[in-house]
């Protein structure tokens, strides 16, 4: 693995004024190499890929939106490894710099409409799209079984960090809900709250993430807020400034708070907006401390 990412104390106002220390785990910063799509929970939930190279020489197939961090990451992986990829992307055909970056860095794209794109789990289905037996086949956002484990690694480097003292409350932003169920088993037997805020609207999430912790120890005082999604996947408020830095791909979020390290639109402004209002609203007790993790997607 990657040295652990860096803790970053936010002296923001409104934590400054209720009294409670704020931490970024900053995993925007776990990459091999700097502005890579390659970065942060996509690192280490594809790492049972990365370590064992599985797919060196062969041909790795996914699933993914049009403005999905796993496309970009998965088709740097294989620029950087040596295996090929084809992305199977949900809704009509649309240019945007995340799939152009997936495209220059050799993947192969294919649209699925809606209605198809759910059937990513059928064998059958698969098998008629042209995935092979020896293809090696990732699911959405990277999120297979193995991944748990290497996902939740983010909590337990926090731990080690604070001086083997669990956060009191550990804030991430969800998709699949990947990442969230490895933090959760990771926090098993700690007062941790885990708090999980979806960046897709519905109350789907907490069913999705009760999934895939079955089989595993977790802490049950994990909870899903669902208040902070903007309408859905890839939409936000119209309040904030969106930008791309002169040399990047995926756009910045400026959603008008001093201080924070750069978000992009789609996961992380959410993420910290909904953790600065729960702050403002003194949801959190005098005295706790929050974490929150930057799950990437700046690149």
């Amino acid at each position: 693995m990657l040295p652990p990412s860096p803790l970053q104390l936010l002296r923001h106002p409104a934590a400054l004024r209720a009294g409670v220390t704020l931490y970024c785990k900053r995993d925007d910063q776990y990459a091999w190499d700097p502005g890579s799509p390659l970065q942060g929970n996509k690192v280490r939930k594809l790492w049972p890929l990365l370590s064992r190279g599985d797919g060196v020489g062969r041909s790795v197939v996914s699933f993914g939106g049009a403005f999905s961090n796993h496309v970009a990451a998965l088709a740097a992986a294989g620029a950087r490894l040596g295996f090929s990829t084809r992305l199977f992307i949900r809704g009509e055909p649309v240019d945007n710099p995340t799939l152009r970056s997936a495209v220059d860095h050799g993947a192969e794209l294919h649209f699925l409409s809606r209605t198809d794109y759910r059937r990513k789990d059928d064998p059958l289905f698969l098998r008629h799209l042209g995935v092979r037996a020896s293809d090696v086949v990732i699911p959405e956002g990277g999120s297979g079984a193995e991944s748990l484990t290497y996902a939740g690694k983010a909590f337990s480097e926090t731990v080690d960090q604070l001086g083997g003292r669990p956060p009191d409350h550990f804030c991430l932003s969800a998709g699949t809900g990947g990442t969230a169920a490895g933090v959760i088993v990771a926090a098993a037997g700690t007062p941790c709250t885990v708090e999980v805020f979806p960046a897709l609207r519905g109350d789907w999430m907490g069913d999705e993430i009760s999934r895939r912790l079955a089989g595993y120890p977790y802490n049950e005082r994990y909870r899903v807020i669902t208040a902070y999604h903007f309408g859905g996947y890839g939409r936000f408020s119209p309040d904030w400034r969106l930008y791309t830095p002169p040399g990047a791909v995926a756009k910045r979020a400026d959603i008008g708070e001093e201080g924070l390290p750069e978000l992009e639109p789609v996961y992380t402004a959410k993420l910290f907006h909904g953790v600065l209002d729960r702050i403002r609203a003194g949801v959190y007790s005098p005295g706790a401390t929050i974490v929150v993790l930057h799950t990437g997607g700046i690149y």
